[in-house]
């Protein structure tokens, strides 16, 4: 074999396996991999990835076999953490932690061909789902709970957008990502209740901890409140008004529209 062959064999090996290295980590990494769906759920130039790191699982482990043959062990799983800080809708900058964590759970308990088991897109459009939950709650506290309450009263209180009937299959994370009210900067809990993806409502629960920190006009001016925050939750989300409040024991409610028409 000529000089020039042996060369040319070598440059094409080493093209191969560098193309496999990049493939390898360009898969690993969320924010290379999924820019185009950040682009549309942050907004195009609108967010960095500020940090990523690896971190070692307390929910999943890993079985490594030693090539001395000697049996194998069982090691800690690892999981990627990406710091993804943006502009939200108040001009502020803030950052969100997305990861592969519940991808790598998921993978641990079902096997690649169960109907169960996450794609990494569907996987990443779950973490941004939880996100964008807290961006609606957000919102529920500063639209229809800043009406009724005080800070300290609002802060004593847990509200989250929630879902019934347990986890959505993960199909439906294929449409929810096509969603264009699915953004960052835009989505609301009205879009959660008015979809027909899932069955989403709105929860609110009283954390007895921080209430026990409120003084006691504000304590019971909060569970007189209970009728006033069903009236404007009513008022706000109309046909699509679905939740369940909590705040101590006789002072709850549960309501879905759709239920009661």
């Amino acid at each position: 074999m000529s000089k020039v062959k042996k060369i040319l064999i070598i440059f094409i090996a080493a093209v191969i396996v560098g193309a496999g290295i990049f493939t390898y980590f360009y898969m690993q990494n969320w924010t290379w991999r999924f820019k185009s769906e950040l682009d549309n759920f942050f907004g195009e130039g609108n967010w960095e990835c500020l940090s990523s790191q690896t971190n070692e699982s307390k929910m999943y482990s890993v079985y490594r076999r030693s090539s001395t043959g000697y049996g194998s062990e069982e090691s800690p799983g690892t999981y990627h953490e990406w710091s993804i800080a943006f502009e939200n809708r108040d001009s502020q900058t803030e950052v969100w932690d997305i990861s592969d964590h519940t991808m790598k759970i998921n993978h641990d308990k079902n096997r690649i061909l169960s109907s169960k088991r996450y794609s990494a897109k569907q996987a990443l459009t779950l973490e941004l789902m939880d996100l964008s939950f807290s961006a609606a709650a957000d919102e529920i506290c500063k639209d229809v709970l800043g009406d009724i309450l005080s800070e300290n009263q609002i802060e004593s209180i847990s509200v989250d957008i929630s879902y019934r009937g347990g986890n959505p299959e993960p199909s439906i994370y294929d449409k929810l990502i096509k969603e264009p009210w699915f953004t960052a900067n835009t989505v609301t809990a009205y879009d959660y209740l008015s979809s027909d993806l899932h069955d989403f409502y709105i929860r609110i629960q009283g954390d007895d901890y921080k209430m026990e920190k409120l003084s006691e006009e504000e304590y019971t001016d909060l569970l007189g409140s209970l009728g006033k925050i069903e009236d404007k939750l009513k008022q706000t989300y109309g046909e699509y008004a679905d939740y369940e409040i909590y705040l101590t024991d006789g002072y709850e409610c549960e309501y879905n529209a759709q239920d009661n028409k």
